[in-house]
């Protein structure tokens, strides 16, 4: 008997290639992506070259993204199949087979689409996963060993996923078959034929989501908080979306078709018809389009931009070459009797000869005493955060103090700035509720902001690392006044958490940039804090550069622009498969319609013309509102990046505008594909 039911899957299959070749293909590329990133994953989580358990982070995300969307497309893919198959699997039960018969064909089809498709991907990750592994080690600049192998844990664990995903499919299909009656069967491709009525409520409720999320996007200001709220307002865009596809659309029509003047003209009138009769269940695949479609365009942009500003992320990070820092805690000394002098001439001469070693030449020095922490600003008085971080987090600011002649040391060549009175500060702020205070008070000590504030700009060589926060940078008169300053914060923190020593301390600061060969560079950074530790500098706190550093920051964008191009692919594909079976059940449905319109005497050119209309309307709008997706996100989009120090604004705007010219470009060549299989099965007569 299983024969029987396996020789009518072949038929069936064979007979429904043009639907089933899309759904086998989609499925044995998705499993071979899948095969291949767990792969890749496998090999770095065990470390096989230097940071390779930090990629693996990463990419254990990408696979759980590429895993959980594959269930998505291939059981979307599955329900189009089976409600195109309606008529015909009626048929069968009307001829005598019984709902449990027809449900051992839809298994076998399944079995045998899993089989073929399974044994296709994965033939294709294990040839294809070591050039990935190669592609992306040449993204983050690194040089390992492959020995080419087939992971067997990868290989098993893509089949049971994928196993998994069929098996929930045909218990799907089985039920499904079980609750239709044969006369829904027969019936059930002609689905959603009645005009559906405007629902106005659903689109003006449409219409308040996705103003809420475009709200929340564009007023959104601190890029911690932009974190917080972004899957919020991304939530709010996707029901917005579909309310007003699925109503929205549906509402326009209608009022077109009361317009008497643009209805009543032989294309429009059989566009806006045939659009509104269906409507209903084309909002749904037009809405998926529209918000895979943005999804591709953030992730790729994002990603990219990442990835091609790396020089400018490192700039951010390091506006000098080599950033040292040493804290200066005189109480601490003296408590624990510890004998050493702090020593800045000890610090730069320590330094020298350390570069002298390494030949290369200390350049452009930047030495400043300050202290910085986060904090927020009530009214118009700071305070340090010691409860639970999440309070106020919005409002938290990057607090850092400095002197005024260390200011003026460092400050641009002709710049003008006059001297200080005790109980006056300059403070400057990337946030005008701050900057526009008259007066600023740290505990018991009220400073009066001078006005010259406002026409001064703060020098970026102090500015690393105030790109998460808004901050507030205070410049005092003299250093008795910062270490009243840091007192005053210590004992705010003493009072909050009855502790007995201070929070934060004054620190010294010593910047500069390196001259000479990259490897002397490099030579002299590794072994840097070495030397100062040899030379009894007494607490080392910080001692970063841009050149050993660099490799860091490597793996972490080049990680992420791979799994942004891999999971870019995954949401194109799975666009491109949406739109085809589209055109496909719309070509279908249509063929009739069409035809009775050619008999009534419309000519072959009026019906061409009019299904073209129709396709590019409903094709275009999708992508249209993407692209307004895109635009109203791409600010908090570039908050969120400036958290991973990508403050190029325009390098985002040229990689977000060249990404949307591309994707447009391969979304009119699929236009242009599945346009061609509506046009044959519509012009077709059987």
């Amino acid at each position: 008997m299983n024969s029987i039911y396996l020789k009518l899957a072949i038929s069936n299959i064979k007979k429904n290639k043009s639907t089933f070749f899309p759904f086998g293909l989609s499925c044995g590329t998705m499993i071979a992506l899948f095969y291949m990133l767990l792969s890749i994953n496998n090999q770095a989580s065990d470390a096989v070259f230097y940071g390779g358990s930090d990629i693996g982070i990463i990419l254990d995300l990408g696979v759980w993204v590429c895993g959980i969307f594959s269930a998505m497309v291939i059981f979307y893919t599955n329900g189009f199949l089976l409600k195109r198959r309606n008529k015909e699997l009626g048929l069968y039960n009307i001829l005598g087979m019984e709902k449990k018969h027809i449900g051992n064909i839809l298994f076998w089809e399944i079995i045998l689409t899993c089989g073929i498709s399974m044994l296709a991907g994965l033939l294709g990750g294990m040839l294809f996963s070591k050039l990935l592994f190669l592609v992306l080690l040449n993204l983050i600049n690194l040089s390992t060993t492959i020995n080419f192998g087939i992971s067997a844990n990868a290989v098993i664990m893509t089949m049971l996923v994928f196993l998994s995903i069929f098996i929930v499919n045909i218990l799907y299909n089985n039920l499904k078959i079980r609750r239709l009656k044969p006369i829904e069967l027969l019936q059930g491709s002609n689905v959603g034929e009645r005009e559906p009525k405007a629902k106005w409520i659903l689109a003006l409720l449409g219409a308040v989501c996705l103003s809420i999320g475009y709200y929340i996007a564009v007023t959104t200001q601190n890029p911690l908080q932009a974190m917080s709220v972004f899957f919020v307002a991304v939530l709010f865009v996707m029901a917005g979306t579909y309310l007003l596809f699925i109503s929205g659309s549906i509402v326009l029509l209608k009022m077109l078709k009361k317009n008497k003047k643009y209805y009543y003209h032989k294309t429009h009138f059989i566009t806006v018809s045939g659009m509104m009769y269906r409507m209903k269940q084309n909002a749904v695949g037009l809405a998926n389009i529209c918000i895979l479609s943005t999804a591709v365009l953030v992730v790729l942009s994002s990603t990219v931009s990442l990835y091609m500003g790396m020089d400018n992320v490192m700039r951010t990070r390091y506006p000098s070459d080599v950033i040292t820092s040493y804290a200066y805690m005189p109480e601490e000394d003296a408590k624990y009797n510890m004998s050493y002098n702090y020593d800045t001439e000890l610090i730069e001469k320590t330094i020298q000869n350390h570069a002298n070693k390494y030949n290369v030449e200390i350049q452009d020095v930047n030495k400043y005493y300050s202290f910085s922490l986060v904090g927020i600003v009530d009214g118009e008085s700071f305070r340090p955060i010691t409860d639970d971080i999440s309070q106020g987090m919005k409002d938290m600011v990057i607090f850092m103090a400095m002197t005024l002649d260390d200011y003026k040391a460092a400050a641009a060549e002709g710049e003008n700035i006059k001297e200080l009175s005790g109980d006056s500060l300059y403070l400057l702020s990337s946030a005008s509720r701050y900057s526009s205070m008259e007066n600023f008070t740290v505990g018991e000590n009220v400073f009066k902001i001078d006005s010259d504030s406002q026409t001064m700009e703060l020098d970026n060589k102090f500015a690393e690392q105030t790109f998460a926060y808004d901050y507030i940078f205070i410049i005092v008169p003299d250093f008795e006044n910062l270490i009243m300053v840091k007192d005053e914060v210590n004992n705010m923190y003493r009072e909050r958490e009855a502790q007995d020593y201070g929070a934060t301390s004054v620190t010294y600061n010593y910047k500069f940039n390196l001259s000479g060969d990259l490897d002397d560079k490099k030579e002299f950074n590794i072994t840097l804090r070495d030397a100062l530790n040899d030379a009894d500098i007494p607490h080392v706190s910080t001692v970063e550069n841009i050149f050993t550093t660099r490799q860091q920051f490597m793996e972490l964008y080049g990680s992420l622009f791979f799994i942004g191009i891999f999971i870019g692919t995954l949401f194109l594909m799975a666009t491109v498969l949406i739109i085809y079976y589209k055109q496909v059940s719309e070509g279908y449905e249509d063929r009739n319609r069409f035809l009775i319109m050619r008999n009534v005497g419309m000519s072959k050119k009026e019906v061409r013309t009019v299904i073209k209309n129709q396709i590019l309307t409903i094709f275009y709008l999708p992508i249209l509102l993407a692209v307004v997706h895109v635009a109203f996100a791409f600010d908090i989009t570039r908050k969120i990046l400036a958290i991973l120090n990508l403050t190029n604004v325009k390098l985002f705007v040229e990689c977000t505008l060249g990404t949307i010219f591309i994707f447009v470009i391969i979304y009119g060549i699929v236009y242009k594909l599945t346009a061609k299989s509506y046009y044959k099965i519509v012009n077709s007569t059987n």
